[in-house]
């Protein structure tokens, strides 16, 4: 089975159970957006550091730009001829091969600068979008051990979703519990809830998704996540 097959089918199983809810994939990929805007546009200089570490710094964001832009760029049907100014793709797949080629290529050169970190995680994500299961596994754990809270939450939220596909549940849920109990910016406690309710669906445990979606309601009433909630629940129902 082609790469892009397998990955295909990867995604499928788990949309089937969050379609109706949230896109967390879509929803971090415009919050990494904002990441690395705000890296790019702030000045990243901590005081006292050396004029080299500064610009290394600077060297490092717009690499880490560069790549971004590659890793959103636009697909363009097969054949089609490319714009010479835009960057664009024919497949997600070559896009993803790019990108992580770039990412990686950040996260050796500057992997001790916030830009270098952030690439490192970028290439985990690209390398499970790949289907490198492996190698997306053994990045993202390096990543999820860092000291960058934001940064931990967001690669133990892909990890858990890893977990999940490969049929590795309990380290999933262990993974949304942890991300429930510990709460970031970027991965909100009802995030993670909404997730781990969405990981039991897919796991068939009708009663555990059941009672995360009814304390979301109670908790976090006429709110979104709530919503959501709501309408996750009344689909277990039917």
């Amino acid at each position: 089975m082609r790469t892009s097959q397998r990955h295909q089918l990867k995604q499928d199983r788990f949309a089937e159970t969050t379609k109706e809810t949230i896109s967390w994939a879509v929803e971090n990929r415009d919050a990494l957006i904002w990441t690395v805007g705000s890296v790019v546009v702030a000045a990243a200089i901590v005081l006292g550091a050396t004029w080299c570490w500064d610009y290394r710094s600077e060297r490092a964001n717009t690499a880490l730009g560069k790549a971004m832009e590659t890793y959103t760029a636009q697909l363009r049907a097969p054949g089609a001829a490319a714009n010479p100014d835009v960057v664009s793709f024919e497949s997600a797949e070559q896009r993803s091969r790019a990108a992580e080629a770039q990412f990686q290529d950040v996260a050796r050169h500057y992997g001790h600068t916030k830009p270098g970190r952030i690439a490192r995680f970028m290439a985990a994500v690209t390398e499970a979008d790949l289907g490198n299961t492996q190698a997306a596994e053994q990045e993202l754990k390096r990543v999820a051990d860092s000291s960058s809270a934001n940064l931990s939450s967001e690669a133990k939220m892909v990890l858990a979703g890893l977990y999940l596909n490969a049929n590795r549940g309990p380290e999933a849920v262990a993974l949304y519990r942890n991300l429930i109990e510990h709460p970031t910016d970027m991965v909100t406690k009802t995030t993670a809830e909404l997730a781990l309710g969405a990981a039991y669906e897919a796991m068939n445990q009708r009663g555990e998704a059941t009672q995360i979606y009814a304390d979301i309601i109670k908790t976090s009433q006429k709110t979104p996540a709530a919503n959501v909630a709501q309408q996750r629940l009344a689909s277990l129902k039917q």
